[in-house]
């Protein structure tokens, strides 16, 4: 594990202790991690449910992953995932193909008599059931995060890491003012439960958009190039030292 290759701090080594604790009576923990350039259009929370989606197993689409969580609630998941194999087709392929897959459709009934009368209404009804969107609110946001990650009716600890958001606010004070708005709805809904960590080239007092949302992430950490070449020779090769030559 990472906590015993990383020369850690006594005080944080008896934090990650507490948190593991903590994680084992609280549901367990859980990390989550993307960058938002490649989700969803335009739409920031649509990326990142597509991070959390994609961290719990689920396609990251909303309409393929909601309708996973629903074949999962019904107990029908892995009913429909042999069915798919047994034409000798793979669940993840046929997901991509929701509205229209023949295959799916028959795996469906097959594993449900009772969903629809034949396969061209399984395909209304998906469509109708589990539609594409182009965004969604924060109230759907926070519902499907909760059924993707909840164990046994509990919210793991979660780290919500996301990568180069600096990158993605750009010089666009709309951007930073969705990320601002995201990180909010995030710590009101989850309190404690989730901890949202950005990550970026620049400091946030480096651009005035920036500025827009350091109230929002008030613990601010700033890695030199010396941090830089210490992760690298300390950690990330301490992982696998037999590499050392060729990364050299």
């Amino acid at each position: 594990k990472s906590r015993g290759i990383a020369h850690l701090a006594s005080d944080v080594k008896t934090a990650l202790k507490e948190l593991s604790t903590q994680g084992k009576r609280l549901g367990g923990v859980h990390a989550a991690s993307g960058t938002l350039g490649a989700g969803a259009g335009g739409s920031i929370r649509l990326a990142l449910l597509g991070i959390v989606f994609r961290s719990a197993g689920l396609p990251e689409s909303w309409a393929a992953a909601r309708f996973v969580l629903f074949l999962k609630s019904h107990g029908l998941y892995e009913k429909v995932r042999k069915e798919v194999e047994k034409a000798g087709r793979k669940l993840e392929k046929e997901l991509h193909d929701l509205y229209v897959s023949p295959v799916l459709a028959k795996a469906l009934l097959k594993a449900d008599p009772d969903f629809a009368e034949n396969e061209a209404k399984v395909k209304t009804l998906l469509k109708e059931q589990f539609p594409r969107k182009d965004d969604v609110t924060d109230e759907e946001m926070v519902h499907a995060i909760h059924e993707a990650l909840d164990v046994e009716g509990k919210l793991p600890l979660t780290l919500l890491v996301l990568d180069e958001v600096q990158q993605w606010i750009g010089d666009d004070p709309a951007r930073s003012s969705q990320v601002n708005n995201l990180a909010e709805c995030l710590a009101k809904r989850f309190g404690a439960r989730l901890l949202l960590v950005a990550t970026g080239q620049t400091a946030l007092s480096g651009t005035p958009v920036l500025q827009k949302i350091q109230d929002r992430f008030q613990v601010k950490i700033e890695l030199s190039d010396a941090d830089v070449e210490t992760v690298i020779r300390k950690i990330v090769l301490a992982k696998k030292p037999d590499k050392a030559d060729a990364v050299e």
